[in-house]
């Protein structure tokens, strides 16, 4: 699939574009959508989801470049994903946003979380392996200590701690970036 010419196809409202998509980004979207609800809703909601997901992508092609389809496809996947979870039951759902700051920290008013997301994933790349992974597999899939644990063949008080320090670099990093500020 050539992403960039399906895009543009799916800006014409072209259905066979949509259906491409579709057809290579359901697996994606649905791991994610399964990752984000733990098991906590049925294989029918997660069909919905991900059904949703895709009606999203295809009301909101003008917002759309070829370079960040699949993130794209994951923020609205995560969000549709939460959304039904807190039909679902009422629970509490953090961002990895969220997540890594203390209560005593908070984020300046002014500031754009688009660019507060991509300094993040700078961040989280640049602490390198296996912690990056780490972060990713427990904020963004939503994955368990003990699962990463078992798929990175590590113990699981190993995961667990590499996690807590790599939310503390990132802090560091957000803090030196100049994203964080102290409350007084």
């Amino acid at each position: 699939m050539n992403v960039k010419e399906t895009i543009e196809q799916l800006k014409q409202h072209n259905d066979s574009a949509l259906e491409e998509i579709i057809q290579a980004y359901t697996p994606y979207i649905s791991t994610i959508v399964y990752n984000v609800s733990r098991g906590a809703i049925s294989t029918e909601d997660i069909e919905e989801v991900c059904a949703d997901v895709f009606i999203t992508l295809w009301k909101n092609t003008d917002n759309i470049k070829p370079d960040t389809l699949k993130g794209y496809l994951a923020v609205i996947a995560k969000s549709r994903a939460k959304d039904k979870l807190r039909t679902k039951k009422n629970i509490n759902i953090t961002d990895i946003e969220d997540a890594e700051l203390s209560d005593e920290y908070s984020l300046a008013d002014d500031l754009d979380n688009s660019e507060l997301s991509r300094e993040l994933r700078s961040c989280v790349s640049d602490l390198g392996e296996p912690d990056s992974e780490i972060v990713i597999r427990y904020y963004y899939y939503y994955q368990t200590s003990k699962k990463i644990s078992e798929i990175l063949n590590m113990n699981a008080d190993t995961v667990k701690t590499k996690l807590r320090r790599a939310k503390g670099k990132l802090r560091t990093m957000l803090e030196e970036r100049g994203y964080i500020y102290e409350n007084k």
